[in-house]
């Protein structure tokens, strides 16, 4: 049998969305982005779900989801308990909101390394991670650590009680040489004026580079990038020029 062509249009179009309707029934039919982690493939924990993959894009609510860690404990833990739709809040929040202080970084890493001793999970954080006070007084209270694990998070606890979520905080130390160091605020024209080019900025980076007047970190961070990580490669490119 021919169908006509000017009744395959809609023929088309009405397999298309029986078919549609058909996925979403069976739950097939998914326009959100679903966030989860990797899962160990070996040892105690084979089979669950693996802090070290939680990605800046994540929310609160996403995490709960993998780790049943309480949206509020989380958001606590932060600074952000006074905050509405905690829910909505996602780990590169965090590290828009705080980044890199004198002590160390809070950010993602940061949130990894509380999920990771909340559910009792291996996790080796960044040598410049720092968890905020109330982050441990929560991990004291609910989480049973050891003395060593207590012992190690006195030197890494800070107190974020003056920094407002939503601040930009910023308070690197000054450059100590006379050439570019890269930090939270520099931007993609302290890159070229520091002598990079735009084409190793990019081969650098693996992305297009941002508008000359962008934060690299804040760039970065809006791609759920890890700044830390191509921090250390720029900073490698621009010593490269001295």
């Amino acid at each position: 049998m021919k169908i006509r062509s000017n009744l395959l249009g809609p023929v088309v179009l009405a397999f298309f969305i029986v078919g549609i309707a058909g996925t979403m029934i069976a739950n097939y039919w998914n326009t959100e982005k679903i966030k989860i982690p990797v899962k160990y493939k070996t040892g105690e924990f084979a089979g669950e779900y693996n802090p070290a993959d939680i990605r800046g894009s994540y929310t609160l609510e996403d995490i709960n989801k993998s780790f049943q860690i309480p949206v509020e404990d989380m958001a606590r833990a932060f600074g952000f308990g006074d905050t509405d739709h905690k829910n909505t809040i996602r780990a590169k929040d965090i590290e828009r909101t705080y980044g890199e202080l004198k002590q160390g970084e809070l950010g993602t890493d940061s949130l990894r390394l509380f999920v990771a001793l909340y559910t009792g999970r291996p996790h080796t954080p960044e040598e410049t991670t720092l968890l905020p006070n109330q982050a441990v007084r929560i991990l004291k209270e609910k989480a049973g650590l050891s003395e060593q694990q207590l012992e190690e998070l006195n030197k890494i606890k800070i107190d974020i009680s003056s920094l407002k979520p939503g601040d930009d905080v910023q308070t690197e130390q000054p450059v100590e040489s006379g050439g570019l160091e890269i930090k939270g605020k520099t931007t993609f024209q302290d890159l070229l004026d520091g002598g990079l080019t735009t084409q190793e900025i990019e081969e650098t980076l693996g992305t297009p580079m941002g508008r000359s007047g962008d934060k690299v970190r804040d760039y970065l961070v809006e791609k759920g990038l890890e700044f830390k990580e191509y921090k250390t490669k720029l900073q490698e490119l621009a010593d490269s020029k001295n």
